[in-house]
């Protein structure tokens, strides 16, 4: 079955609704939520996905922006102390991956263990920054997807997309690049999966997710209405990849505030395509949202 979002929608005006994913110093909350989206079934597979967008509540730290401006990319670090590492930061990310870097691994044997299972109880919202898609943690979904990376097992919490690509592949930017954010609850370590999305005119059956043959008109951004992912099914992004093999590993960090490090970074190599008037849908909502490449010691490379 490909990768889909099939929603449930509510047109009527909340109040905010609490979202648990919390990195080293932040826990979002998304506020009354709108989507753009509706998705025809293929055949017999019935396919959705929902872009949404949000107001976003004050979260600790200094406002950033992917802009030019002082809040840009080239700034993180002297925004506030928590963002010293995006100015130091001695492994940062994204990071352009040249075949043959001394830091970065073509893994081609599969995860210790991959245990991905329909998502339940989505909401997704555009963030300020990405659009992101989250559950509360108390769900049923806490346990059920995971990978399991050198003997520890990261759990999924939250994924969100960047337009264009952040990772670069032989100098190669991808259109879009989708990033699946695991923790261990151990350590509260991060792993984080990322899919390079590549815009097509129609994506054919069984190869992708995502799809999106025609796109209904954008609602205003001042509109609040909730919208509420019903359930996301993974197995059709499993199939088009492999189970995310083979894939680039390496250490690194958050591409965005804090840009903490010891990020465990596994990049597949296989693109997902992306239907064109859903890629357009989807950077009409968040614009341009990626952070440039970051440069390695040279001692590493």
């Amino acid at each position: 079955m490909l990768f889909s979002l099939v929603f449930s929608i509510s047109k009527t005006i909340t109040s905010p609704l609490p979202f648990f994913f919390s990195f080293s110093y932040t826990t979002h909350y998304l506020k009354v939520i709108y989507s753009i989206l509706s998705i025809p079934k293929m055949k017999t597979l019935a396919l959705a996905i929902t872009v949404v967008i949000s107001a976003v509540s004050a979260a600790p730290g200094a406002h950033w922006t992917y802009g030019q401006d002082n809040a840009g990319p080239q700034h993180w670090g002297e925004l506030d102390p928590l963002y010293g590492k995006c100015g130091t930061g001695h492994k940062q990310s994204p990071i352009d991956i040249v075949v043959g870097a001394p830091f970065v691994k073509l893994q081609s044997r599969p995860f210790d263990k991959l245990d991905y299972k329909p998502l339940r109880d989505v909401h997704c919202g555009y963030d300020g920054h990405t659009v992101k898609c989250e559950w509360n943690a108390t769900s049923t979904n806490t346990n059920d997807n995971s990978i399991t990376l050198q003997g520890k097992t990261y759990y999924l919490t939250q994924f969100h997309f960047h337009s264009p690509s952040e990772h670069r592949i032989n100098n190669h930017f991808a259109d879009a690049e989708l990033h699946l954010v695991h923790q261990s609850k151990e350590d509260n370590s991060l792993a984080v999966i990322g899919l390079m999305l590549e815009k097509v005119d129609r994506v054919k059956d069984g190869h992708g997710f995502l799809i999106k043959d025609s796109v209904t008109g954008l609602p205003s951004k001042k509109e609040q209405i909730k919208y509420k992912v019903h359930t996301v099914d993974f197995s059709s992004l499993l199939k088009s990849t492999k189970n995310f093999t083979p894939r680039w590993e390496y250490e690194g960090s958050l591409t965005t505030p804090p840009c903490d490090e010891g990020v465990a970074w596994n990049v597949v190599k296989q693109p997902i395509h992306l239907g064109l008037e859903q890629f357009n849908a989807l950077v009409d909502l968040q614009g341009f949202s990626a952070r440039f490449v970051q440069s390695r010691p040279e001692a590493e490379k």
